[in-house]
């Protein structure tokens, strides 16, 4: 068995069309979105006088005059996980007005981009015998399972346990510790343990399941991020960003508790790698969604046992 994994594509659409392709770039017959599959920003594209179009888009004004430039800067938004929201100056500066009207728009837009991706993955992969496996995550509003559950094709392990053979199994978790953003599925380390023990309790063999646990184990070279401030700045020292473990004590624990045949991890884009903790095999893609680069991993399974773990980028 060969799994691709990858996870924190964060709405990009360049990601998601990579995504698609990997069962046959690589051969895999198992591939998996460990979560976040939504975007953080949405973009205005005002129409002035005349029809032509402006927009600030990576912290640089943009203008588009005819159709194909159009065309051209809502690709550019979508394929770095970014929503386009169009309108008159007037209608732009209303939507703004608010907070509940931005977090209205924010969801409308997370959603139809979610069932997109649903579309299309049902047209490229049914009937093709590839099994494709997608979960929300910390970063995803709770509404994305219901569309998720609603695939006939994708399958989503999140809070839940499903077999990939006579064998092995997977079970995921999306939830994660507190992070600074306050994410729609950020839980205590109490909670988040009582989360994994409910679901692996359930699980067959743990030694023959792989753990699809969003949050990396906490210290475990898999979750350093950028120190921030109290406005969520980077800080620096004299040889850089200043970088901190973030990940999860309860992760860790489950890690060390229940030995499974791998941890897949994602939510700490600067961490990608592949380790040991306890002589347990744990991994973690990264993400450089923005730039439209998808990092994933492949996992190679022969006879119930892991025999290779492979960082890839495409």
């Amino acid at each position: 068995m060969r799994i691709y994994f990858c996870s924190d594509i964060h709405a990009s659409r360049k990601c998601w069309k990579k995504f698609l392709n990997t069962a046959s770039v690589y051969g895999a017959d198992h591939i998996i979105v460990g979560g976040d599959i939504t975007g953080k920003f949405v973009v205005p594209i005002v129409e002035g006088a005349g029809g032509k179009r402006t927009a600030t888009f990576m912290g640089v004004a943009r203008t588009a005059e005819t159709r194909d430039e159009l065309d051209r800067l809502r690709t550019w938004i979508a394929d770095a996980g970014q929503y386009v929201f169009e309108g008159t100056q007037d209608e732009v500066d209303a939507q703004g007005a608010d907070q509940q009207s931005i977090d209205e728009l924010f969801r409308r837009l997370a959603l139809e981009r979610v069932q997109e991706w649903i579309d299309e993955a049902e047209t490229k992969l049914s009937g093709s015998g590839v099994r494709v496996f997608v979960s929300g995550a910390n970063d995803d509003i709770l509404e994305v399972d219901d569309l998720l559950a609603a695939s006939s094709l994708i399958e989503d392990p999140n809070g839940k346990v499903i077999d990939l053979d006579d064998d092995l199994q997977i079970m995921g978790i999306g939830w994660g510790n507190p992070t600074p953003w306050a994410c729609p599925r950020d839980v205590s380390e109490e909670e988040l343990g009582a989360r994994i023990d409910e679901v692996a309790a359930t699980v067959r063999d743990p030694g023959r399941t792989v753990f699809s646990l969003h949050v990396p184990p906490l210290g475990s070279g898999l979750d350093l991020a950028p120190r921030l401030d109290a406005e969520l700045r980077p800080q620096l020292t004299a040889t850089g960003v200043e970088m901190i473990n973030v990940g999860s004590s309860a992760t860790r624990d489950a890690i060390l508790r229940y030995r499974p045949l791998i941890g897949l991890h994602g939510h700490i884009h600067e961490s990608k790698g592949v380790k040991k903790l306890d002589g347990v095999t744990i991994a973690n893609p990264g993400s450089q969604y923005a730039e439209g680069i998808l990092d994933g991993l492949l996992v190679q399974i022969d006879g119930g046992r892991l025999t290779d773990v492979t960082l890839v980028s495409g």
